[in-house]
């Protein structure tokens, strides 16, 4: 699940995410701005997800890492859009298409704005944590 998100958000956003780590290219930081998904874990009903027909809610933080306010705030929509979007039918806009698994809710969990604390080292942070509902088919 984890590595479909963070694929779907990369190509969503035309940026580098990285998973629980800053993104590297070369074995060096990612230029900003990036962003890095964090999974939280959540509760899960029943047998393992991998257990046919059994539910689990995960809950993932997306955090934006920019140099400006802008553009923290700039990543942090295009993270919304990549996750919560939905194409004129309905379908979701950016499918996560996990083998086996059926990711059908999603919503916003919670918005913890820009985090200007460390913008003198060149860092603006903004983190959204979202929570994705699925079943296994």
């Amino acid at each position: 699940m984890s590595e479909a998100l963070q694929h779907l958000i990369v190509k969503a956003t035309g940026r580098l995410c990285g998973l629980g780590a800053l993104p590297l290219v070369n074995g060096k930081p990612a230029e900003v701005p990036y962003t890095v998904l964090y999974p939280l874990g959540g509760p899960v009903g029943g047998a393992p997800l991998a257990d046919a027909s059994e539910d689990a809610e995960l809950v993932y933080q997306l955090t934006s890492v920019a140099v400006r306010t802008d553009q923290a705030e700039w990543m942090a929509d295009r993270g919304r859009r990549a996750v919560l979007e939905r194409a004129p039918s309905g379908a979701w806009r950016y499918p996560l298409k996990i083998p086996g698994v059926d990711v059908w809710g999603r919503e916003l969990d919670a918005d913890d704005g820009t985090d200007t604390t460390a913008s003198a080292q060149g860092v603006v942070t903004s983190s959204q944590r979202y929570r994705l509902s699925a079943t296994s088919r």
